[in-house]
This record gives structure tokens, sequence and C-alpha cells, in this order.
């Protein structure tokens, strides 16, 4: 009875041990989940320079821009600025409210991903590049770029 009681706690720890691994993968899909949203096939930002590590999009809400953030940070943005941390420490995102013409400025400080801060910027107020909408989700913006903010290099929309 003393040996299988031992075995059997011998496996819990054996599982608990593969579930530590379950998490590093979470950590490092999140980070994944970032570069194909944010990153373009050389792995460069592809998202409107601005110059110094700045980047802008035009958005035609503040609705759009925290559906664009909430891909970022998950729902858990309520619409307030804060700074998210992602899973076993590989990075920050700070979410900031913006001034004139700025909807919210999002710093990206993400292993494996150039750091960088994404202006998103009232369409209206600040007219750049060209209207674009999705064929597949419907959501639009502005910008000298047609890849959709909304599904980044992958195929699917979220």
């Amino acid at each position: 009875m003393f040996l299988a009681t031992f075995l059997l706690l011998g496996m819990g720890s054996t599982f608990t041990a593969c579930g530590s691994d379950d998490d590093d993968s979470e950590g490092n899909s999140e980070v994944a989940a970032l570069k194909a949203l944010l990153l373009d096939e050389n792995g460069q930002v592809y998202f409107d320079p601005m110059g110094e590590g700045n980047y802008k999009i035009g958005l035609s809400s503040k609705e759009d821009a925290m559906s664009l953030i909430k891909l970022y940070v998950g729902s858990v943005f309520t619409g307030q600025p804060r700074v998210y941390k992602l899973d076993d420490n590989k990075g920050s995102i700070d979410v900031a409210s913006g001034g004139d013409g700025v909807y919210y400025s999002v710093g990206f400080n993400v292993e494996s991903i150039p750091q960088f801060r994404l202006w998103m910027l009232d369409e209206g107020g600040n007219s750049f590049g060209v209207n674009h909408k999705c064929n597949i989700c419907g959501f639009t913006w502005v910008s000298t770029l047609n890849r959709c903010p909304r599904a980044g290099n992958r195929t699917y929309h979220p």
C-alpha cells in the first residue's frame, strides 16, 4: 500500500513538471500572436513610420482603437491607461491616453519584437495615407499600408 501511494505521488509531480512546460509555451504563444499582429514577413513593424521608434495608424473612432488594443492586451482593456505585463516576463505593453487627434498611444517592449510606440490617430484630425476597408471583417483604417491591422500576418480574423 505504501509503495502504491509513493508511486501515485511521484506521478503527480511528473504531471506538475509537465504543467510548467505548458506555461512556458503559453508565454511564447502570447509573443508569437503579437509578432503576427505587429510585424511583417521580414520581422519589421508594419505600421506607417513616424521616426525614432514611433509608428501611426488612422482610425475612425475610439472604439476602433480600443478593439485593436484588446487584440494586443486581451479583453481586460477597459479604456484606461495602464501597463500590461506579459506572461513569464516576456515584456510589457504600455497603453496611454492620447491628446489632440490621438485616441491612444501603445508602447511595445516585448521579447523578439523591436521596441516601438504605436500612435492611434483620429483619421479626421490627422489625415494621411489612404482609406482602407477589410473585405473580410469590414474594419476601416487610414494608412499607406493595406494590410488589415486586425489580422496582421494571419490568414484569419479574430
